[in-house]
């Protein structure tokens, strides 16, 4: 692992991702913040880490317009959990709308 995903947008927004990256592997310790934007139906590959620092603490995703925001997190806070294994064990993470509110989703 290198600190290297693909970024699907599935939603019907244009989305601002916000990654976290972890420096060593104890939640919480936090080495730098990554951010890019994804249109919609866009992919993108980032480099947010590497070899040494290759894991995600955290997950923000928001959009704007005219008349609304809508945002959405997913933060570690134990090796192991769920949540850290979504992040750090899927090679493609995949933002989905669910009626207004936005949905972080990974696969292998």
């Amino acid at each position: 692992m290198d600190g290297k995903k693909e970024f699907i947008n599935e939603s019907c927004f244009n989305i601002n991702v916000i990654l976290t990256v972890r420096d060593g592997d104890r939640p919480g310790c936090i080495l730098k913040k990554e951010e890019f934007f994804l249109k919609c139906s866009e992919c993108k590959v980032v480099c947010y880490g590497n070899p040494a620092n290759p894991f995600l603490d955290e997950i923000q995703i928001c959009s704007r317009d005219n008349c609304q925001f809508t945002e959405s997190k997913l933060a570690v806070l134990k090796t192991g959990s769920p949540i850290d294994k979504l992040l750090n064990s899927s090679h493609h993470i995949v933002f989905l709308s669910a009626g207004q509110s936005l949905v972080i989703s990974g696969c292998k």
